[in-house]
């Protein structure tokens, strides 16, 4: 059973999770991995997107998000659309080129996990 799995650093700033009003934390992104669909398990195993946060004030605590390949493209398409908004063509420019950079790093990560 192989299963490929690429991994990177995530550095964030700030960002307030909430359960409800009294159940609030401020967490830091620390890494996100893109896991592969167990092989010849896909339909019941498919590849996900972990995004792993560590609660600033217990830094032994983690939150995880866990979501599916389609559910990342569309929340990081709508949070990159409203995150660049604003911004002037130069810095939409370098979003472009970073993007770019990142979907050929993790292509090239995938393929060497063979």
């Amino acid at each position: 059973m192989t299963v490929k799995f690429v991994t990177h650093t995530l550095n964030t700033n700030d960002i307030t999770v909430m359960g409800n009003v009294n159940d609030v934390a401020t967490v830091r992104g620390s890494k996100i991995s893109r896991i592969g669909a167990v092989e010849g398990q896909e339909q019941q195993n498919p590849a996900t997107i972990h995004v792993n946060f560590q609660v600033t004030n217990n830094p032994e605590e983690m939150l995880v998000l866990m979501m599916g390949l389609s559910d990342a493209i569309e929340i990081g398409l709508q949070l990159l659309a409203m995150g660049i908004e604003a911004e002037p063509s130069p810095k939409i420019d370098e979003v472009r080129d970073r993007l770019s950079q990142l979907v050929s790093e993790l292509d090239r990560s995938l393929q060497v996990s063979h």
